[in-house]
C-alpha cells in the first residue's frame, strides 16, 4: 500500500523537477553536446548560434513534455493508493 503512494510521489517529484528546471537542464544539454560537436566535427559540424537558440528550445519543450508526463504519471499510483484504502459497503 505504501509503495503505490512513494512511487507516485517520485514520479511527481520527477515531473515537477523537470518543469522547474527545463530551461538550465535544456542550457546544459545544449552545451555538452556543442562540445561534443567541436570535439568531433567529422561527425557533425557545430551547430551555427542560430541553431543553438533554436536546439535549446526544442529541449526546453521537450523536458517540459516529460515533467508533465511524469505528473500524469503519479496519479495513477496514488489512484491505486486510494482505491485500496478505500472499501466498499
Amino acid at each position: 500500500m505504501n509503495e503505490y503512494l512513494l512511487q507516485g510521489l517520485t514520479f511527481a517529484a520527477a515531473g515537477l523537477a523537470f518543469l522547474w528546471w527545463a530551461k538550465p537542464l535544456s542550457l546544459r544539454y545544449n552545451a555538452w553536446t556543442t562540445g561534443l560537436r567541436e570535439r568531433h566535427p567529422n561527425v557533425n559540424p557545430p551547430p551555427t548560434p542560430e541553431w543553438r537558440a533554436r536546439n535549446t528550445k526544442i529541449m526546453t519543450v521537450i523536458f517540459r513534455f516529460l515533467g508533465v508526463f511524469f505528473l500524469l504519471l503519479s496519479i495513477v499510483p496514488f489512484l491505486a493508493f486510494v482505491g485500496s484504502v478505500v472499501t466498499p459497503h
